[in-house]
């Protein structure tokens, strides 16, 4: 692997729940979900996105971790913090972790140790960070990513009076914007979301498929310097599935990766690039 890794979000968060998830093996720790669709419902009825989330037994009832990744440039504020807080307060969710790659603001310090809410810094390791980068012999490891990419391709959008086929002009159709005699405005993006959602829950692979959307009104569509007419909607299309996974093979020498460092517990930690963790001296 590469020795500076540009991550997004994403990696971020999948990094981190494989941090948790192999830390806590050995105590029963496991991850029970994570990522932007995982959701856990409060008492208030109301679904909460968590970024992952853990389970631990203690003989008697199962206690649960919140886990919120700040993949930032700049550093997290005590209103992550307080957001935290009520959602493991509505969830029953006992014990609430905030890693970030920037830092912390003096007062999330301070108001995080007031909640009990543990603070984690996880950055790459960069050239600030020389006395990390030290090569060692840890053998071969293959990582199986598996990755499915789900998509709803649009072949045709129908007007009534126009249908657009162009792929370019498809496109296109994702900025715009339907309007009545009156003047209010209706973003086209609303219909292809719902289409692409529907795709998705029939999970028919590459069965061409036609939502029609009835209108109470006319509309009308300013689209490439002229005005259509807007009869009705329907929209067609298929489903598929693209498989993107891969294996990544790495050598026996492997250098650091990434850096852990839990504000409260004074621990460090690396992470190398084959997924190897382990323990730092103590300051």
């Amino acid at each position: 692997m590469p020795q500076k890794n540009k991550l997004d979000w994403e990696e971020y968060e999948a990094i981190t729940q494989y941090i948790y998830g192999t830390l806590g093996e050995q105590y029963g720790i496991k991850v029970i979900g994570f990522g932007r669709k995982f959701k856990v419902k409060g008492k208030s009825n109301i679904p909460h996105q968590i970024d992952v989330l853990t389970e631990q037994f203690d003989g008697e009832r199962k206690l649960l971790t919140a886990i919120e990744c700040k993949y930032w440039k700049k550093k997290v504020n005590k209103d992550v913090v307080m957001k935290l807080s009520k959602i493991m307060e509505d969830s029953g969710i006992a014990s609430g972790i905030i890693v970030c790659k920037a830092g912390f603001t003096k007062d999330t310090l301070t108001f995080a140790e007031h909640e009990g809410i543990k603070l984690v810094e996880l950055w790459e390791a960069g050239e600030n960070d020389g006395d990390f980068k030290r090569t060692l012999e840890i053998g071969t490891l293959d990582i199986r990513v598996n990755i499915m990419v789900s998509r709803a391709n649009i072949t045709s959008i129908d007007f009534g009076s126009e249908v657009i086929t162009d792929e370019g002009e498809i496109m296109a159709m994702y900025s715009a914007k339907l309007h009545d005699s009156y003047g209010s405005e209706l973003a086209f993006l609303k219909f292809i979301n719902h289409f692409s959602d529907e795709l998705e829950s029939r999970n028919e692979l590459l069965k061409t498929i036609t939502i029609d959307y009835p209108l109470k009104t006319k509309l009308f569509l300013k689209f490439q310097g002229k005005e259509i007419l807007t009869e009705k909607i329907s929209i067609t299309g298929f489903f598929t599935q693209t498989d993107r996974s891969s294996t990544r093979s790495f050598r026996l020498t492997d250098q650091v990766w990434m850096i852990m460092k839990e504000l409260f517990d004074k621990r460090s930690l690396t992470l190398s690039s084959s997924g190897l963790i382990w323990n730092l001296p103590a300051d």
